[in-house]
């Protein structure tokens, strides 16, 4: 049995990067902060924060960010688009994020969404919901846990998942994802156009 254990957290140099990517695309498009803070129905200040590497989003964030700025998530971590017909990605060479608190990471499986619409995240969810905007997002959505167990707010409802478990929904739902038991893991799957 394969036991997986939360990554240690990065440099926050690929917070900045993160940020960095962001900016950099939306200066390129010719969009101000205001513009792609409406776009991607975020708050202008947290929007900023991002830029700067001051905050982290969660992947939600990160795919509606990608959404209005018409690029794959993992362009958006400075993975090249690689338009082969088999992609694989090592266990050592995933492009990740992870919190400055270190209860939050998430790592790149696919190579993004252009060629297939498919994106795929490991994520390692805080103890607690996240203290920011809850995440809607274009496609649909398809959590399993890999490990340990967590709870998935919605609007109306909270649905607590186990190891093998698995929830899909429509990405404009409104969701936060909180870790229940410690080295809980879940992968998040997004099929969008």
């Amino acid at each position: 049995m394969v036991t997986l254990a939360a990554p240690a957290t990065m440099k926050a140099t690929t917070d900045v990067s993160l940020g960095r990517a962001i900016r950099a695309l939306r200066v390129a498009r010719g969009l101000s902060l205001s513009q792609l803070a409406l776009a991607a129905a975020l708050d202008k200040g947290y929007l900023s924060r991002v830029e700067r590497g001051l905050k982290v989003p969660s992947v939600a964030i990160v795919l509606r960010i990608s959404t209005a700025l018409e690029v794959s998530a993992a362009q958006l971590f400075g993975a090249a688009e690689n338009h082969q017909l088999i992609f694989v990605t090592r266990a050592g060479d995933r492009d990740a994020l992870t919190a400055d608190d270190g209860n939050y990471h998430m790592e790149v499986l696919t190579q993004g969404a252009d060629s297939s619409g498919l994106e795929v995240f490991l994520m390692y969810p805080p103890a607690e919901f996240a203290n920011e905007p809850e995440a809607t997002h274009r496609g649909e959505e398809v959590l399993f846990v890999v490990q340990g167990q967590v709870e998935v707010g919605f609007a109306d409802q909270k649905l607590v998942l186990n190891k093998g478990d698995s929830v899909q929904f429509p990405g404009v739902l409104r969701h936060k994802v909180r870790r229940l038991t410690d080295n809980s893991c879940v992968l998040i799957s997004v099929y969008g156009p």
